[in-house]
């Protein structure tokens, strides 16, 4: 999932609500909102990203961690010893196809 717009902002904000952390819905925003490969890796460094957010490089590895835990996010590959992460495609489950299907053709 990448955000494209205020649509999939708020679509984020409601499929996270009271199911995350804070912690970890931020974890969720950064990643839709990086740039990504085609396999939805994202190529951001931890640092940069836990900077961001404002959270501690320890702070923000735990949450990954447990993002990946439930599911949320997935190991799409690695360049060294650096693991890359995506969201799971299964987050916009809930949008069906033609949520798909316009943001194949409108993005």
């Amino acid at each position: 999932m990448r955000i494209h717009d205020r649509e999939d902002v708020l679509y984020l904000l409601r499929r996270t609500g009271r199911v995350l952390t804070p912690n970890q819905r931020l974890v969720v925003l950064e990643y839709a909102a990086s740039e990504q490969r085609a396999d939805g890796g994202v190529m951001v460094k931890a640092t940069e990203m836990a900077e961001l957010l404002g959270m501690t490089a320890p702070v923000f590895s735990r949450t990954r961690k447990e993002l990946v835990s439930l599911g949320w996010l997935r190991e799409v590959g690695s360049v060294g010893q650096v693991r890359i992460y995506a969201l799971d495609p299964r987050i916009e489950q809930e949008r069906g196809r033609a949520g798909g299907h316009l943001r194949a053709v409108g993005g």
